[in-house]
């Protein structure tokens, strides 16, 4: 697991699942999550990632390296 996906986890409150769904909703309209979930906490978990508002300082720690 990504440290940083933990260290924004930590700051939000939220689980890593939760910051993964919501830096994927970030991404634009264009951009669609369809998670999939068995469980009922889960669901509630994933649906509350939509809530979830990422600081610039979120988005940067989140972004993947540049490529080379």
């Amino acid at each position: 697991m990504s440290e940083a996906v933990e260290t924004v986890a930590r700051s939000h409150g939220a689980t890593p699942a939760q910051i993964r769904l919501a830096w994927t909703l970030h991404q634009g309209p264009h951009v669609l999550a369809i998670p999939g979930t068995g469980n009922p906490d889960h669901l509630v978990e994933n649906v509350a990632a939509g809530a979830l508002r990422l600081t610039a300082e979120d988005l940067a720690l989140l972004a993947p390296p540049a490529a080379t």
